[in-house]
């Protein structure tokens, strides 16, 4: 693709498909602000509601928590004991209720009042109301698994919203009723129960008069529904008595007071908001239309595309009048780049102006200058490898090592030593096919046993000169390493590291595999090294190295590759991170040290 089609495909995909974004992610980050805004307000009028409800409830219980220490209410549960069951005891129990008649005037939202007495005598007092509903004997009463959760309160009210218990309610309106547990104030002893029943006209009105009025008074609703999901009331009187279902999947907990979220209610996308009253597991829920909320912003949508169309009419000029001007600055370079390409190095592209495509020239002319140094950096390192390998060969089989060999053979034949014959003749075959071998890469294991064959052909040559130790963990046998690096560093150890020694050498070989890497070490007990020389070998300078080795090639068995031409071998092939660092003391002894990668 040429560069016209690829900047009008990224002035598409960076800028045009971004304005888009832009504009879509705008309409949604707005819809989030306004359900947050929404939240907000919903929160705070959820709480002015709740608070009114729950100061409601509060006064009730205030009211009864004064009604049960009344002396008509102790006196009247005090003669519930009494078994006389003739006239003066009924005129006393019609004294007693029109004494509880004095409590339903205290509040204008009490419906009924009733005393239940231990032995199930019932005072009561109610409205002409028809809403008002009958109470339940007190044995009905008893076996109710209300009736443990009263007496596990201990006095306190316990509040039980409509349609909750029908039974004890009924479903023909909705009441809320509170019971509680009447104690003795004399004796502390539990004395009766006092339900109150209370009208929801006012909890009914406080919902209706924060309800939204106008064009929208359909849209908002709110409704308090039990931690079972029942909806007690409904501001549209709708859903009451009913399951809510999954409507409201609300996951208000006990310790949070207002939650929001955006969800489904009657098929509806609805933003659902909740509000803990803390009483009995009570929640007012609040639901706002979602269609209504985001019909405010249309306009807002309207002024995003305009400004975003708007947008992409400059960026279409700019993309005429600039961008075209860069593409041929880039297309200049591109030609002289081709001639790069063809190996022409000595060309550059002028560069004159201030704007980036002058910074474009020179980067360009930069980079020219600096692929000429690599390339000629490469080539010097490509010779000197050659040159490596090209030692490497010649020393993979040294001729005059060789005709030793065969001398040594033919002086055991002469001597009668087949045995010998036979194990050298074995060890000069495994040498060969090592040395031999078409890949430059074996593994540790092929690398050993040819080590072992030349250790053991030297050893047949120079008897009680020295002897050799292997230590190699199995790990690094199957690993790999380039051929005939152990060789050399042995060579040098019997040439020069026990040449004039008046004990016999040993040469011990260990092998570590590490986590990521394998660790040689080639250590024998020669006549070591002075510092001078050790510093030379272990700092010597590629110039250096490459005179130092070109002058050893010719030496023969004498010197055999030599230790900086493994090292030489390895670098390169490994990189610069591993290779071969030497240890010496004169009179202690040398310490060659190799690093490699572990590879299989």
């Amino acid at each position: 693709m040429n560069l016209r089609p690829k900047l009008l495909l990224a002035f598409i995909s960076l800028i045009v498909i971004p304005l888009i974004g832009l504009g879509i992610a705008s309409f949604l980050n707005s819809e989030r602000l306004l359900e947050k805004k929404y939240s907000e307000q919903t929160e705070i009028t959820l709480k002015a509601v709740g608070g009114n409800i729950r100061y409601f409830f509060r006064e009730l219980d205030q009211l009864t928590d004064t009604s049960v220490t009344n002396p008509s209410v102790q006196e009247a549960l005090r003669s519930s004991r009494d078994s006389v069951n003739d006239a003066s005891r009924l005129i006393a129990i019609s004294q007693y209720e029109k004494s509880l008649g004095k409590i339903l005037f205290q509040n204008p939202a009490l419906s009924m009042v009733v005393l239940y007495g231990k032995d199930g005598t019932m005072f009561r007092s109610y409205r002409n109301d028809p809403t008002t509903f009958k109470p339940i004997p007190y044995d009905l009463l008893q076996s109710h698994s209300v009736y443990a959760e009263i007496i596990r309160l201990a006095g306190r009210p316990l509040w039980i919203g409509p349609y909750e218990q029908a039974e004890l309610t009924g479903t023909d309106a909705a009441l809320f009723t509170q019971m509680r547990l009447v104690k003795d104030i004399d004796t502390l002893n539990d004395s009766g129960i006092m339900v109150t029943q209370v009208k929801s006209d006012e909890v009914d009105s406080m919902l209706q008069d924060f309800t939204l009025t106008g064009e929208q008074q359909t849209q908002t609703r709110y409704l308090i529904i039990d931690h079972d999901g029942l909806v007690m009331m409904d501001s549209r009187h709708e859903l009451d008595g009913r399951k809510a279902g999954d409507e409201t999947k609300l996951d208000l907990q006990a310790t949070e007071r207002y939650a929001s979220y955006h969800g489904k209610f009657g098929h509806e996308d609805s933003l659902i908001s909740a509000y803990n009253l803390d009483r009995s597991g009570w929640v007012l829920v609040s639901v706002k239309s979602w269609q209504s909320l985001t019909s405010e912003n249309v306009r807002f949508i309207q002024w995003i595309g305009g400004i975003t169309l708007l947008c992409l009419v400059f960026a279409v000029l700019f993309n005429i009048f600039f961008v075209s001007r860069v593409a041929k600055a880039i297309i200049r370079v591109v030609r002289k780049m081709r001639l790069v390409e063809q190996g022409v190095l000595d060309i550059r592209v002028p560069a004159k102006g201030k704007d980036e495509t002058v910074l474009l020239a020179r980067s360009f002319n930069s980079m020219v200058d600096t692929i000429g140094g690599l390339l000629t950096e490469v080539r010097t390192e490509q010779e000197r490898k050659q040159r490596a390998e090209m030692m490497l060969m010649q020393a993979q089989i040294k001729p005059h090592f060789l005709f030793n060999t065969l001398e040594s053979i033919n002086a055991m034949a002469a001597q009668n030593e087949g045995g010998k014959i036979m194990a050298m003749v074995r060890r000069l075959s495994i040498l060969l096919r090592t040395s031999m071998h078409h890949s430059e890469i074996i593994t540790i294991r092929q690398e050993v046993e040819h080590v072992r064959s030349y250790l053991d052909i030297q050893k047949y040559r120079f008897e009680d000169v020295f002897s050799y130790e292997l230590d190699i963990t199995d790990e690094a046998l199957d690993c790999t390493i380039l051929k005939l690096t152990l060789q050399p560093l042995v060579e040098n150890s019997i040439q020069h590291g026990f040449e004039g020694l008046p004990y016999s050498g040993t040469i011990r070989i260990a092998i570590t595999a590490l986590e990521d890497e394998l660790v040689f070490c080639i250590a024998d007990n020669g006549i070591g090294m002075d510092p001078n020389a050790l510093r030379r070998i272990n700092g010597l300078s590629h110039v250096r190295e490459r005179d130092l080795d070109a002058n050893d090639a010719g030496l023969g068995e004498r010197r055999g590759m030599g230790l900086h031409n493994v090292a030489d071998r390895l670098r390169i092939h490994y990189g610069p991170k591993y290779g071969l660092r030497l240890c010496s003391a004169a009179g202690h002894g040398t310490v060659i040290r190799i690093n490699i990668p572990k590879q299989r």
